[in-house]
């Protein structure tokens, strides 16, 4: 496995924006309770999941890696445990944000958040600040920008789960 550079990781995270956008919006076109937004963040969260994987592995976590290495086991098993918890633990916390009604569901798109901020504190734990601030930087992006771009390109009322009522992934006016 090769490193990976600033660059590239920007390529990579810019990528995972405009993957996860198209799929987004075609979910958005058909009146989807998962949305633009919410698809947005879970496919960067993903993206910065996986790099920082990919750099521990790679062995360019020198403070984070040696910081957990126990006995024999290599560092990266350590990390990569860490790791994995706190995408499990996370997953709990997203899930309470999720509230669901007959008419509805809401909360998706913080859950979504929620979870990509898990990935820019496990970023900044690890060192990769520059990681961290390209998430930061998309996630803001979608929340904020996109948030008004969504309300302009879908405008209406909300929609539910089965297509009537309240649009279940985004919570208009409190993102």
């Amino acid at each position: 496995m090769e490193t990976v550079g600033i660059g590239e990781m920007a390529l990579r995270v810019g990528v995972a924006l405009a993957c996860g956008a198209a799929v987004g919006i075609e979910r958005e076109q058909k009146r989807r309770p998962v949305g633009f937004r919410t698809m947005i963040l879970i496919c960067v969260g993903s993206c910065g999941f996986a790099l920082l994987a990919a750099r521990v592995m790679t062995g360019e976590l020198s403070a984070g890696a040696s910081a957990v290495q126990h006995g024999s086991e290599p560092p990266s098993a350590g990390v990569s445990r860490v790791l994995q918890g706190l995408l499990a633990g996370i997953g709990f916390l997203g899930a309470a944000a999720v509230l669901q009604s007959k008419l509805s569901v809401v909360g998706v798109t913080t859950a979504a958040a929620v979870w990509v901020v898990a990935a820019i504190g496990a970023c900044c734990g690890l060192g990769e600040l520059a990681l961290a601030l390209m998430l930061a930087a998309v996630t803001f992006f979608t929340l904020s920008v996109l948030g008004r771009v969504e309300d302009r390109c879908f405008p209406g009322e909300p929609m539910a789960p089965n297509g009537s009522g309240a649009k279940g992934g985004q919570e208009k006016g409190q993102s």
